[in-house]
């Protein structure tokens, strides 16, 4: 009774969650990274008490029954995963680091504004271990995350066109729908919009309505306006692709959803055109050429012949050769493309260079990527120069601006390109943790959802579903690579990390 009723609220807890969190706001974007971490850790908090009383309740009950029976052993470490240790680690590193911290306060709560402090990251860990035992499976939650995750996308749109359904009284084109900065929409967008485009691709039902929301997704994000989002595009499209050429069914969806991403596309250019001046974004960014390109246009059309292709040519399954085939390929194109980015970059870095003239994106500096670049380059910077203790285990979690700016000649740069703003992350996740929780934080962090993904990728050959966590964790990771973790999309990560745990002990098909 008492597990039933933990599992009921466990199902509940991640309703709220999925379902809830990302449309709250308070005092609309007033303070709304506060806001959000508020509703955010109380829930979490009040959840992990209740959840806490009920696992006391059952371990106790299983407890007596193993003295009554004098059985040799007090705890099953059968029911201990890897990924579980791998979680248990990362906790323990982070507490170390906390204790070691440069500044303590700032390491408990997290930076203002910010909050990725140790009361944040081992909260997560704690659900990890609840929603890894306790979940039910409910595919309501997955329907939550769509349905939310859609208005979210949708009010993002209508934002961009300056329909503006929530009445607010500051607005602002860099804050967009209910989530605030572009880099927290994106950041959003990347970690939960592949639970629905993975059902789209990989599941047996609801096609259209996912469909519907793949359009909308896309649309979002060519409408947004940040650049970030072209490497979400990427990484979706290849991890999906990997994955739909073992079936058939996979293939044609596939080619179906790269349809949706070019109409989208089409259809955010020619709403411009109806709406002159509608856009209120900047008309000149990458999301907006992109859009508009002929290659957008021709890449749709050629999906859709693909599409109408094997749908009139009903063949068998594709083989297991062809499969290694195309996996070789796309390792060649994925490499080609790395090289060939290196090579045409490499120029851009000296001013006056052959390479001056080309995209910013190929050229390397402090000013690349809307100062990402000094970002990048000065956190290397404060890494090498900390001592071997900290290169272990960093600075303290959430403390990256305290470091950074007690070294002087690092502090000097990032003044010169942010000004009074104070840069708080590297717009680069893992080297972010370097200089938080330092080698040892970030080799246990990748390293957890590395295993854990890899092997959702073997056991979704048994369930599709296993394969909708890895893309998520794939995605965010890419993307990841020049953004943040922020309560908007890292406490996704580890719910999702409980979720497919949960299914992997319970094998829930």
């Amino acid at each position: 009774m008492i597990k039933k009723a933990g599992r009921s609220f466990t199902t509940a807890y991640l309703l709220l969650i999925f379902g809830i969190y990302p449309l709250y706001m308070h005092r609309g974007y007033v303070d709304i990274a506060q806001a959000k971490y508020h509703f955010f850790i109380y829930c979490s908090l009040a959840g992990l008490v209740i959840l806490t009383a009920a696992g006391a309740a059952c371990g106790g009950q299983a407890l007596w029954r193993r003295i009554r029976h004098r059985e040799a052993y007090l705890i099953n470490w059968d029911s201990v995963s890897l990924t579980d240790m791998f979680v248990i680690l990362y906790a323990t590193e982070i507490f170390i680091s906390y204790v070691f911290s440069c500044d303590r306060k700032e390491a408990f709560g997290g930076t203002q504004g910010w909050y990725m402090g140790l009361v944040l990251l081992l909260v997560l860990c704690a659900l990890y271990f609840y929603i890894s035992r306790l979940w039910s499976g409910s595919k309501g939650v997955w329907h939550a995350a769509v349905l939310t995750s859609g208005i979210v996308f949708l009010l993002g749109i209508l934002d961009r066109f300056s329909v503006y359904l929530i009445p607010l009284e500051t607005r602002n084109p860099a804050f967009i729908s209910t989530l605030g900065n572009i880099n927290w929409f994106c950041g959003y967008l990347s970690v939960t919009a592949p639970i629905g485009i993975s059902l789209f691709v990989f599941g047996s039902g609801k096609k259209k309505v996912y469909g519907v929301y793949a359009f909308f997704v896309f649309l979002a994000g060519f409408c947004q306006g940040g650049s970030s989002i072209f490497l979400f595009f990427g990484v979706l499209f290849y991890s999906l692709l990997w994955i739909a050429v073992k079936k058939r069914m996979w293939i044609e969806n596939y080619f179906l959803l790269l349809f949706l991403w070019s109409m989208s596309a089409g259809t955010m250019t020619a709403v411009q055109l109806i709406i002159k001046d509608g856009y209120n974004y900047d008309p000149d960014s990458f999301c907006v050429r992109a859009a508009g390109s002929p290659l957008t246009l021709l890449a749709g059309i050629g999906a859709l012949g693909i599409y109408v292709f094997l749908r009139i040519r009903k063949e068998g399954e594709i083989s297991s050769k062809m499969q290694g085939t195309v996996h070789k390929v796309m390792i060649l194109m994925l490499m080609a493309g790395i090289l060939g980015y290196l090579i045409l970059a490499m120029p851009g870095n000296k001013p006056g260079a052959p390479g001056a003239g080309r995209l910013e994106i190929f050229s390397f500096g402090e000013a690349w990527g809307n100062g990402r670049g000094a970002a990048i380059t000065g956190s290397i910077e404060a890494y090498r120069q900390m001592p071997f203790f900290r290169k272990l285990f960093g600075a303290g979690p959430d403390c990256f601006s305290v470091y950074v700016y007690s070294l002087e000649e690092v502090a000097q740069m990032l003044r010169a390109n942010f000004g009074s703003n104070r840069l708080t992350n590297a717009h680069n996740e893992l080297l972010t943790c370097l200089i938080n929780t330092g080698f040892a934080g970030t080799c246990l962090f990748a390293g957890t959802f590395a295993f854990f993904a890899g092997s959702c990728m073997r056991k979704g050959k048994e369930n599709p579903t296993f394969y909708l966590f890895a893309v998520c964790i794939i995605c965010y990771f890419v993307h990841n690579m020049v953004s943040f973790a922020q309560v908007l999309n890292f406490p996704y990560l580890f719910l999702l990390l409980g979720m497919g745990e949960n299914m992997k002990r319970n094998q829930k098909f």
